[in-house]
């Protein structure tokens, strides 16, 4: 899984604030410390995707992604917790949850991260 959401992360070229390009060196220790955490939020959704379950998984993207706010601006830390999310949405989620995958393909997903991010960060 690791690997799958590196892929995933580095294909978004998300800009970093030195206007440099992520680099699987800037990601890979990241990932490793957290994958796990997120994995385990993602397999509660394989019974059936509950719209709690959706929003822990959100919630622990965005705690992640905070950690990398001093490599990340707001937007590509957002870009990158929606692409995690609908990384492991798509391998963790029941067919019968066909409405959350359509759901994080639409712009109603960046707000639902956004909302996390003010919700979880108040202050930035």
């Amino acid at each position: 899984m690791q690997n799958q959401l590196l892929t995933a992360l580095l294909a978004l070229s998300a800009p970093t604030r030195t206007a440099a390009t992520l680099t699987p060196d800037d990601l890979t220790p990241w990932l490793k410390a957290h994958v796990p955490t997120l994995t385990a939020f993602a397999q509660r959704l394989r019974d059936g995707a509950t719209w709690g379950e959706v929003i822990g998984l959100i919630d622990a993207a965005v705690r992640a992604a905070q950690e990398l706010k001093p490599l990340l601006g707001g937007k590509p830390r957002a870009r990158i917790v929606l692409a995690i999310v609908q990384t492991l949405v798509r391998e963790y989620a029941p067919p019968s949850a066909g409405w959350l995958s359509m759901l994080l393909e639409t712009p109603f997903a960046e707000q639902l991260v956004e909302m996390a991010f003010r919700r979880l960060f108040p202050a930035g």
